[in-house]
């Protein structure tokens, strides 16, 4: 499980580790986020055969819920939201909502079912680990998304998709543990309640004050530090009361987005690199918690998880057939659904689940980081070859019409 405090040092380390990765993904044309986790993987096994960096394993405490929740991913949602193109989010809203409700409930029931009958997992541990697999992940699938511009359509799509599902499966994962001790409709109602009607209110009022007080303040150090605090604020209120930061994020943003004027740049600027900063340390922080005894024991029980996430993936992918049809590249779509850090995230911190001698938590947890990883080194080398096919495509007929 999760060590105790960060080494800062080795924040230190690993961001220095980041930057050359990326300099080094971008000279042999493998992810960024793909490189950072096998460099993780490559740590762990050196320290697991000669002790060689164990400082290094004080980092995976990033991955509690705690630091996730509170530091790590809320700079990477508003980072996302900036960038959402609105107009396309909305000629998409549709579908995206029907991805991130419908889409996240019927993919945790295909998973549930297909990993009771082929697994033999009980009904209650199969549901828990599809609801913590089902969602796509919004940090590996911008990541993979961010340079590209084609089919624009297809990105709105799978990015508004991204931001929005952890909210739904994020509330049945709840009700799940809820469920376990005890159950009560009113319980289920509250979680429903707050994330659903209260995180919008908190993140409309948060987004209406920063608006308010950035007109009253002046210098662009002072209004971006004003915009930092308010987005944090955001994303820690909403959580502490039971809410989604997520969904109370991404609507401060798009209420700061849509007023920043002539500053606009020097905001992206600025979140960008808190943005790649905390993307490297989380993707190396995956890796470190790669258990390759654990992975070893579960092998065959997570290559079939993994086909079975990937063939639900498609299935939900082809009812989007169901709206009229629309302008998205269906292979796209279904290649760069990437589980990743909130998956993750989720089954780390699962309590003590121990059943018949069975320790459940780390099936699950074995079974996420497998699944995760896969998804994360394979579909999004897929996703990239998609995409550079689809944009040598793009460019041919551009030049076939010029």
């Amino acid at each position: 499980m999760l060590l105790g405090p960060v080494n800062y040092e080795m924040v230190m380390i690993f961001i220095l580790l980041g930057v050359l990765a990326s300099t080094f993904s971008q000279k042999i044309n493998v992810s960024y986020t793909t490189t950072l986790l096998i460099l993780g993987m490559f740590i762990t096994f050196l320290n697991i055969k000669l002790n060689f960096f164990p400082q290094a394993s004080s980092l995976t405490s990033l991955l509690s819920a705690q630091l996730f929740f509170n530091l790590i991913l809320p700079p990477i949602i508003f980072k996302a939201t900036l960038d959402l193109d609105y107009n396309r989010f909305v000629d998409n809203l549709w579908p995206i909502v029907y991805l991130a409700t419908a889409g996240v409930l019927i993919s945790v029931i295909m998973i549930s079912v297909l990993v009771h009958l082929f697994l033999k997992l009980s009904w209650y541990y199969s549901a828990l680990f599809a609801t913590i697999i089902s969602p796509t992940d919004p940090v590996g699938v911008i990541a993979t998304l961010r340079h590209t511009r084609v089919v624009p359509n297809t990105t709105s799509l799978i990015e508004g998709e991204a931001l929005i599902n952890d909210a739904t499966a994020i509330t049945i994962f709840s009700v799940l543990l809820i469920f376990r001790t005890s159950f009560f409709l009113v319980d289920f109602f509250k979680v429903v309640l707050m994330v659903f009607i209260a995180s919008p209110i908190i993140g409309f009022v948060l987004g209406y004050l920063s608006n308010k007080l950035v007109t009253l303040v002046s210098g662009m150090e002072t209004r971006i530090s004003l915009i930092f605090v308010i987005s944090y604020l955001s994303f820690f209120i909403t959580q502490a009361i039971g809410g989604s930061g997520i969904i109370s994020e991404i609507i401060t943003g798009f209420m700061i987005s849509t007023n920043l004027g002539s500053f606009k740049n020097e905001v992206n600027n600025f979140w960008s690199v808190i943005d790649y900063i905390v993307t490297s340390l989380l993707f190396i922080s995956m890796g470190l918690v790669f258990n390759p005894f654990l992975i070893i024991t579960y092998f065959i029980i997570i290559i079939v998880s993994f086909i079975i996430v990937f063939t639900s993936r498609i299935a939900i992918i082809r009812s989007l057939r169901f709206f009229k049809e629309g302008p998205y590249d269906y292979q796209l779509a279904f290649l760069a659904g990437i589980r990743g850090a909130i998956p993750l995230v989720l089954a780390l911190n699962l309590p003590p689940l121990v059943s018949n001698g069975i320790n459940y938590t780390n099936l699950i947890i074995a079974m996420t980081i497998g699944v995760a990883s896969l998804s994360l080194i394979v579909q999004t080398a897929l996703a990239q070859r998609r995409i550079t096919k689809l944009s040598s495509s793009e460019m041919l007929n551009f030049e076939t019409n010029f």
